[in-house]
């Protein structure tokens, strides 16, 4: 029996199993819209067979060693995003700008998983160790520092190796070159990790 997310009340909602909820993207225009924007975006920079497959999950992450995106399932239906609003004080991803930037941060991940880039050493050289251990709630911000590029919120691209590297791509894949190089030109240090994913893809 399908549940009439409208009439339900938080009570019953917090009680009910996620996978009891009847949630499919295949019911959500704005996401089928952004999914599409994504591999719009890849297929403008060459990439033709690399669009990382998109599910519903508990939050915004992708799986290392594979190529998939899962997204929020409260994002699926507007009485869910009420409900996140409340619990939570945000809905991550709820607007299209946000929604864009968060699919293009997670796919710098897909990328990196597909080609194993972490393990090379350039990688290392310029984005540091990714087996570093990290929560992604609690990391050390330098404010003014010009080594990162600016993508997500709360300086982002400080929070991990990994992060760094997902935020650069996501710079990289929104912007075109002379936009990316007249941006960071007088951050010499993210300018090189932008170079650096525009040359290896």
């Amino acid at each position: 029996m399908l549940l009439n997310l409208k009439k339900i009340d938080d009570k019953q909602l917090l009680r009910t199993r996620i996978g009891d909820l009847s949630l499919s993207l295949d019911n959500c225009d704005f996401l089928k819209s952004r999914i599409k924007g994504l591999y719009n975006e890849l297929e403008s920079k060459g990439f033709l067979f690399f669009k990382p497959k998109v599910y519903l999950g508990e939050e915004w992450y992708s799986i290392e060693g594979t190529l998939t995106i899962f997204l929020p399932f409260y994002l699926v239906h507007s009485r869910l995003r009420q409900l996140e609003k409340k619990m939570m004080g945000e809905v991550e991803g709820s607007t299209k700008d946000l929604c864009m930037l968060l699919l293009r941060h997670e796919a710098g991940h897909c990328f990196a998983h597909a080609f194993k880039l972490s393990q090379t050493k350039e990688w290392k050289k310029l984005f540091g160790n990714s087996r570093k251990k990290y929560n992604p709630d609690s990391y050390k911000v330098i404010k003014h520092s010009k080594k990162f590029v600016m993508n997500l919120a709360d300086h982002y691209a400080q929070a991990h190796p990994d992060e760094d590297f997902a935020e650069t791509f996501a710079v990289w894949l929104r912007y075109d070159k002379r936009t990316w190089t007249n941006k960071y030109r007088r951050w010499p240090v993210a300018l090189s990790k932008l170079r650096y994913v525009d040359r290896i893809v």
